[in-house]
């Protein structure tokens, strides 16, 4: 007569135990997910304010392709939130090597330097192939090479730049606007120009003010 399951599954586990075995666990070895999930799930993660998931995330799709670019992008951009300048800077170095003609990449490396007030030369340097590279982004660029001079006292030169930059910047961008225009307003301060540093900080507020 044939034994019914149950009991057949029970002297297994009997004799298991006898011999001083214990059950298998269970190991997951393979990672489900692609190297595009892991970015989009941490995209998600981030728009949810949820940095350390979306790090891991990010880290997770690097692990699979250590040259996935848009990875590495947001990777040095949570890094560079957080104060880590060390992660930012080698994410967004590793970056350029794969997409050298990248001129954002080189936009965000200077504003790590800037950040640190180090390596000014450099960040000069970074900001000039960005605007060789990526002329489209010009406006925004401008505001950066604008900081740098300001770093730099260079403050006539920082003038010409940052306003260049808020004229030419999309009027549909206030945040943006309001940001160079309060970077022109230190810019005339440092060149000793009181009146129109004033009157570009009541143009940095009102562009704030529009923010929401």
């Amino acid at each position: 007569m044939k034994k019914p399951f149950f009991f057949s599954a029970l002297f297994a586990a009997a004799v298991l135990l006898q011999a001083g075995c214990s059950l298998p666990r269970i190991i997951i070895l393979h990672d489900p997910l692609s190297v595009d999930e892991h970015d989009r799930l941490g995209r998600i993660y981030e728009s949810q304010g949820k940095q350390d998931l979306a790090l891991q995330q990010y880290q997770a799709a690097l692990k699979k392709d250590p040259g996935h670019v848009p990875s590495l992008l947001l990777l040095g951009d949570i890094s560079y939130v957080r104060g880590d300048w060390n992660g930012a800077e080698a994410a967004y170095r590793k970056a350029i090597k794969l997409k050298p003609e990248n001129g954002d990449i080189y936009n965000n490396l200077a504003w790590v330097h800037l950040k640190q007030e180090r390596d000014l030369e450099e960040a000069e340097a970074l900001i000039t192939k960005a605007l060789s590279l990526t002329p489209d982004h010009r406006p925004y660029y401008l505001d950066t090479r604008g900081v740098i001079l300001i770093k730099q006292a260079r403050s006539q030169e920082a003038v010409a730049a940052l306003k260049e930059s808020a004229d030419s910047l999309p009027k549909d961008k206030p945040e943006l606007l309001a940001e160079t225009y309060t970077h022109l307003a230190e810019a005339y301060r440092a060149a000793g120009d009181a009146v129109r540093a004033d009157e570009a900080a009541a143009a940095a507020k009102k562009h704030s003010s529009m923010k929401n």
